[in-house]
């Protein structure tokens, strides 16, 4: 049975100084109502044939949504409160607890985040008291203007039933959530995705389809060759209700360069392309290659040679010969937008680009020899890494200052991938050094990074790639256990 929330079951939280700082605990506070303005909807009419004077309603369009507003009040005391201090905009948490202390920021069942909230009027009441019946608590109060409300609720991550009984090494979404219109019906967020696998002894990698988020079937072809590895997968629109599946091949060919295969028919027939002219090169790790969209997609291969494809695919340019990453292998890449993007590898490997991967420039990356296993930017300067250490890492300037973060199997094991949705909200993969001791698991971040907390997950051999779908919606896969790939989904329970 659901929790029904009551206002004493709340706690209120700020970042005075933004994401991935310090929450701060307000104890005696109190939070208004919110305001969240969605935008007011106009009806366009026509005339109706049927009468004269008469219209009917042909269409409607919605307006600008408004910025979400707040207040919060408190007393005054011979201190100064956070919110009289604070000069930048910054988030609002308020924790919803069922049990324990509020002053525990990750002990929360839900959680509403104000982000971006400004103080647009500050008040004061009952400073000075005239007669004895005035004579009651000083207040000041702060009313907020903020950006956007998220709502989180603490996702329950349950296995999927999947036949395969390889390894599953990446997983990729192609749609995104639509409302019905007169030409499509309506559709949810990750319904049409795919899995690249490993291959039996003997045998071709396969290419799990779905088309409902939950049931998974091998596509009628696989894109390689007999004992070839599917590690790397992407997909993407080429058209209208055109999407290409692009699989990256993740073993060597002494005589062949690397290889990339991709498929307009959802996986029926496969066309195989040679990424560059260097033998023996392959994409070693799951987040090798990136598609921003068709014209922007970035491959890195075991040489710490970085390509280019502006064509969806079909040709491929190479824009760093790996001098940049030191010949090491590349394991991650991600770009932000069309132009600014991190690059990972091996032995500390580290590199950027801000002219869309055309020339990259070599950053001593945080943890001396270690390989770096996972990328994520939010901007040109701020950029996470984890390593096969067990560590996270993050950086404000594009790499050149590094910090650590803690989190619960801090130094065990590996942080296998790591992505962000949003400036709070964030996801990333912990293996630990022995599976079999458990502790392989999906952690969350709310507030940007400073603070993350471990979901239960189902027993798993380790687990390799994560997908965001939104807020409510998150995918793992990884190696086979008890005989069968590893696919796992989070949702509210």
């Amino acid at each position: 049975m659901a929790t029904h929330f009551t206002a004493g079951m709340g706690a209120l939280w700020v970042q005075v100084d933004g994401p991935n700082t310090q929450p701060v605990y307000l104890g005696c506070h109190q939070l208004g109502d919110i305001e969240e303005p969605q935008g007011d909807v106009e009806l366009i009419y026509c005339p109706d044939p049927s009468a004269p004077n008469r219209f009917k309603v042909v269409g409607s369009v919605q307006g600008a949504a408004g910025s979400v507003t707040a207040s919060v009040t408190t007393d005054v005391t011979d201190d100064l409160d956070y919110l009289e201090r604070v000069l930048c905009p910054f988030p609002l948490y308020i924790n919803m607890i069922k049990s324990g202390r509020k002053d525990v920021f990750t002990n929360f069942d839900r959680t509403f985040v104000l982000t971006g909230a400004r103080i647009t009027s500050k008040g004061l009441t009952a400073l000075a008291a005239r007669t004895p019946d005035d004579n009651t608590r000083s207040e000041q109060s702060f009313d907020l203007s903020g950006e956007e409300l998220l709502r989180f609720v603490v996702l329950e991550v349950t296995r999927q039933t999947v036949s395969e009984v390889n390894s599953l090494n990446d997983i990729t979404f192609c749609n995104e959530q639509a409302c019905r219109t007169d030409e499509d019906p309506a559709q949810a967020s990750c319904q049409t995705g795919y899995i690249a696998c490993d291959p039996a002894g003997g045998g071709t990698a396969n290419i799990l389809a779905t088309t409902n988020g939950s049931t998974w079937t091998a596509t009628s072809a696989d894109p390689l060759g007999t004992d070839e590895i599917a590690m790397a997968i992407e997909c993407f629109e080429t058209g209208r209700d055109a999407v290409r599946i692009l699989v990256a091949r993740g073993s060597t060919d002494a005589s062949n360069p690397p290889e990339v295969a991709y498929s307009d028919d959802a996986g029926v027939t496969w066309t195989s392309v040679d990424v560059g002219s260097d033998n023996g090169e392959f994409v070693q790790f799951q987040h090798a290659m990136y598609a921003h969209d068709r014209n922007s997609i970035w491959l890195g291969t075991d040489q710490g040679v970085i390509y280019k494809s502006d064509d969806a695919g079909l040709t491929w340019t190479q824009v760093d010969d790996g001098t940049t990453m030191g010949t090491e292998g590349v394991n991650a890449i991600h770009f932000i937008d069309a132009d600014v993007g991190f690059c990972v590898g091996d032995a500390n490997a580290f590199a950027r680009s801000l002219d869309g991967g055309v020339s990259w420039s070599a950053i001593t990356g945080p943890s001396a020899t270690d390989a770096l296993l996972c990328v994520a930017c939010l901007d040109r300067n701020r950029v996470w890494v984890g390593n096969d250490d067990g560590e996270l890492w993050y950086s404000n300037d594009g790499g050149t200052t590094w910090a650590q973060r803690s989190f619960t199997g801090t130094g065990v094991g590996e942080v296998r991938d790591i992505k962000f949705m949003n400036d709070h909200v964030g996801y990333m993969l912990k293996n630990v050094a022995t599976p079999a001791n458990g502790g392989n698991n999906i952690q969350y971040t709310i507030d940007g990074g400073y603070t993350w907390t471990a979901v239960t997950t189902p027993e798993n051999d380790g687990l390799n790639a994560l997908w965001l779908c939104d807020l409510w919606n998150v995918y793992a896969v990884g190696e086979a256990e008890s005989s069968l790939g590893f696919v796992a989904k989070g949702v509210v329970a």
